[in-house]
C-alpha cells in the first residue's frame, strides 16, 4: 500500500480558514450582545430611571438662601413695607358633601335680579329669601371713541385755543391702546394668531386689514421696548443666572422655505424668579457674549462648547455646570 502524499500547507490554510470564521462569528455575537445590553440598559431606565429632570422633594429647595445672589433682605423688607395692607378675605362657606358646585369669585360685581313670586303678596310676611348665584358674559364688543375739541378765537385775532389729544401709541392712528393690547395678548398669552383674531373680528363687523393689524402690533412692542431694558438690568445685574437656548420656528419670506430655524435665548435669575428672553437668529456666541459683556457672577449651563469657549477662563464670570444632565449617565 502506497503512502498517501499529505498537503500540510493545504491543512494549515484550512484551519487558518476555520478559524478566521470563527472569529469571526465569535465578533458577530458579541456585537449583537453589545446591541442588546445597550437596549437593556435603554429598557431598563425607561421603566425605572426617572422621568423629568425637576426637582421631586424639598431637598435643596432653600440652598438660594446662602448666599445673597438676587435680592438683598433689606431691599426685600422695604418693599414689602411699601405695600398697602389690604383687608383679610373671608373664606367661602364650605358646601355639604355631595352637593359639589363651583364657587363664584367674590370680587366680581354682582347684579341682583329679585324675582316676586306669581301669586299677590298683600298681607304676607317676608319668613327669608333664597339666593342662586349664575355665571355671565358680557362679548366683547368694538365701540369709537370720538375726542371733541371746540376751537376758541382769542379776541383781538390773538390765535386760536384749542385742547390737546391725549398720547397714543400710534399718533394720528386708527387704534387706541385697549385694541393693541388685545391683539398682543390674545396672540403671544392665549396663542390666537393674527387672521384667527381678523376672522372674529370680521364677524362682530370691523375688518381690520392683515397688514395693519402686524403693523399695530409691532409699534405697540416697541412702547414696551423700555419695559424689556429694566427687565435686563434687573436679571444682568445678579450675581447667579441660568442660560440657556431653545430653537424656535420663524416664518422668513426672505428663506428659500419660506421659514427659518431662530433661538431664543433665556437668561433666568434664580433668587428672584425673574426670565429675560432674547432673541437670535442663531446659535453662534454672539448672542451671550453681548448679552453678558457686563455680568459678573456665576452662570450655570449645559455642555454646549459656545459657553465654554466664552467663559471657561473668565476673569469675571465664573461658569458651572447642570448636575442634572450628568444624572441623565445614571439609572
Amino acid at each position: 500500500m502506497e503512502n498517501e502524499t499529505i498537503d500540510y500547507k493545504k491543512l494549515y490554510e484550512q484551519e487558518l480558514q476555520a478559524h478566521q470564521e470563527s472569529l469571526l462569528i465569535i465578533s458577530e455575537k458579541e456585537s449583537a450582545i453589545a446591541d442588546l445590553q445597550h437596549e437593556l440598559e435603554k429598557f431598563r431606565g425607561y421603566i425605572f430611571g426617572t422621568k423629568s429632570e425637576k426637582r421631586t422633594s424639598n431637598v435643596g429647595l432653600n440652598q438660594m438662601g446662602l448666599f445673597e445672589l438676587g435680592t438683598t433682605q433689606a431691599v426685600q423688607e422695604e418693599l414689602s413695607e411699601s405695600v398697602p395692607t389690604t383687608e383679610q378675605k373671608t373664606t367661602p362657606k364650605k358646601r355639604a358633601k355631595g352637593t359639589s358646585r363651583m364657587s363664584l369669585p367674590e370680587e366680581l360685581r354682582r347684579e341682583e335680579v329679585v324675582i316676586e313670586p306669581s301669586e299677590s303678596t298683600e298681607g304676607c310676611v317676608q319668613i327669608g329669601q333664597e339666593v342662586t348665584e349664575v355665571l355671565e358674559v358680557v362679548p366683547a364688543s368694538f365701540y369709537v371713541k370720538r375726542y371733541v375739541r371746540p376751537k376758541y378765537a382769542k379776541p383781538s385775532g390773538e390765535g386760536i385755543l384749542i385742547g390737546t389729544l391725549p398720547d397714543r401709541v400710534i399718533e394720528k392712528g386708527i387704534p387706541s391702546e385697549s385694541v393693541i393690547s388685545q391683539l398682543t395678548v390674545d396672540k403671544y398669552v392665549y396663542g390666537m394668531p393674527l387672521h384667527r383674531q381678523l376672522d372674529k373680528y370680521s364677524k362682530m363687523g370691523v375688518r381690520i386689514p392683515a397688514s395693519s393689524a402686524s403693523d399695530w402690533v409691532m409699534r405697540g412692542w416697541e412702547q414696551l421696548k423700555p419695559l424689556w431694558e429694566l427687565l435686563s438690568m434687573v436679571v444682568l445685574s445678579q450675581k447667579y443666572l441660568q442660560v440657556d437656548e431653545t430653537p424656535i420656528k420663524v416664518l422668513d419670506k426672505d428663506h428659500k422655505n419660506g421659514i427659518h430655524q431662530g433661538y431664543m435665548w433665556l437668561y433666568h435669575a434664580p433668587v428672584d424668579r425673574l426670565v429675560l428672553f432674547d432673541y437670535r437668529r442663531g446659535r453662534d456666541r454672539s448672542g451671550p457674549k453681548e448679552m453678558l459683556s457686563d455680568f459678573k457672577g456665576i452662570i450655570q449651563t449645559d455642555g454646549y462648547k459656545v459657553y465654554d469657549s466664552l467663559y471657561g477662563k473668565h476673569d469675571t464670570i465664573h461658569l458651572t455646570f447642570c448636575m442634572a444632565h450628568a444624572r441623565r449617565k445614571f439609572v
